[in-house]
């Protein structure tokens, strides 16, 4: 396997992560990302880290995957002070924010990288499908969700090579302060647009060649099981939610 790899893009290694079914994949980043927003303790916070590197562990990814989202979070969580310092919230409130993003950053890398993307597309129509009794078209629903979680690490990686390149330009992003920082972070918005847009357009040319079409009925070369380790692991994730809801109330 290459040493380099970008974050959220497929990872093919045999593990138990890997093997199990992409809907109970899907189902517990929902509910990690529901927890997440729920969980103000510090302590119950660390427990959800915690559940990604059991996860990740368990997934068999390599521990750079930690480093590699950081450094790829980098100006987010910069862009996070920069609100933040400007509404005048707390420190406290900051430091939760931050490391809700990463939390959820690093889970929902643990689904991409573990399923391949045909997978979580079947895996979001499966989830997403009651969604039609109230008219959602749950096929083009779920592949938007998909191309997103796709998009994000691009986006994130995108966004570093930017910054590499205005700082070969003598916009040093690393070696600024906040007022510098705030305008490297602003003026490379326009150039990440435009690759972004670009990447887009060139995915839709390769689906026109293709003949995609969303309405055809599609089948799938491999089919999803559901397992002991699928019903454990969504087990463990109702459990912490259960937990910090009920410390909610009490």
């Amino acid at each position: 396997m290459s040493n380099n790899f970008l974050v959220g893009s497929y990872y093919p290694v045999k593990s138990k992560v890997h093997f199990m079914s992409p809907i109970s994949k899907i189902l517990c980043t929902l509910i990690f990302i529901v927890t997440t927003f729920l969980c103000s303790d510090p302590r119950l916070m660390l427990l959800l880290s915690m559940v990604i590197v059991l996860v990740t562990e368990m997934a068999r990814l390599p521990r750079r995957i930690y480093f590699k989202t950081f450094k790829s979070l980098r100006f987010v969580i910069v862009f996070i002070i920069l609100i933040y310092y400007l509404l005048g919230t707390d420190l406290e409130t900051v430091i939760n924010m931050i490391l809700r993003v990463i939390n959820i950053v690093l889970y929902t890398s643990v689904l991409t990288l573990t399923t391949p993307p045909t997978e979580i597309t079947y895996g979001l129509q499966k989830v997403l499908s009651p969604l039609r009794i109230l008219g959602i078209r749950v096929k083009k629903l779920s592949l938007s969700l998909t191309f997103a979680l796709r998009f994000i690490p691009m986006f994130l990686d995108e966004g570093n090579r930017i910054l590499k390149t205005q700082a070969s330009r003598g916009i040093d992003y690393y070696a600024s302060g906040i007022k510098g920082k705030f305008l490297a972070v602003k003026s490379m918005l326009i150039p990440m647009y435009i690759q972004t847009v670009h990447k887009i357009d060139l995915m839709s040319e390769s689906m026109q060649v293709r003949l995609y079409n969303i309405n055809n009925k599609r089948t799938n070369f491999k089919k999803a099981k559901w397992g002991f380790f699928d019903t454990f692991l969504l087990l463990i994730h109702l459990g912490i939610l259960g937990l910090i809801i009920a410390r909610m109330v009490i």
